[in-house]
């Protein structure tokens, strides 16, 4: 068990979180009140379930069709600037929220891709996310969405180079750790 925990510390944490909300939950309104928050979560697992398992297959099948070599040819730690703008360009593009992208840089890490490529990857589906565009245009106009745009493009690639010159050299013992 104590290798399980240690192992599994997220977890483990995220256990204790639900433990001390499902009795903050229970001093506030009964079992009828803790029951309800912990339905409501199902639910929205439940709701879920075909978003995640399609990112976990996709990052799957990313993983087995494309070779490690060409990953760390067009992605890895020696790419430079091109594989930067390779995963800037793949952030903005992706549609879905982190339970689609957090998985496909995961196989991305576990395929050879770089720490600079990875940042690039998450910093631009964050702040380019295309699939957004039109629900900002709908609900606040076109003009805060550019403004936005205008002022974070170069973010994600300047992130990528500055991760990738100061913290590129960890990224194998980083795929160690997340293979343990």
């Amino acid at each position: 068990m104590r290798s399980f925990l240690k192992k599994n510390w997220i977890s483990s944490l995220l256990l204790v979180v639900i433990l001390i909300l499902a009795y903050i939950a229970y001093s506030r309104g009964g079992w009828r009140l803790a029951y309800e928050g912990i339905k409501s979560g199902i639910t929205i697992l439940v709701r879920e379930i075909p978003l995640l398992t399609a990112a976990f297959l996709t990052a799957g099948l990313i993983q087995a069709l494309v070779k490690k070599e060409s990953i760390t040819r067009w992605l890895g730690q020696d790419s430079g600037i091109k594989g930067i703008l390779l995963a800037c360009l793949g952030g903005g593009l992706i549609p879905g929220g982190p339970y689609v992208y957090y998985p496909i840089a995961s196989a991305l890490l576990s395929s050879g891709a770089g720490l600079g490529v990875l940042v690039a990857f998450v910093t631009a589906k964050n702040l380019w996310s295309v699939s957004r565009l039109p629900y900002e245009f709908a609900l606040i106009g076109s003009s805060i969405p550019i403004r936005r745009y205008l002022i974070t493009f170069l973010i994600p690639p300047l992130f990528g180079l500055l991760v990738e010159w100061i913290f590129g050299g960890y990224i194998q013992k980083i795929r160690e750790n997340v293979k343990e």
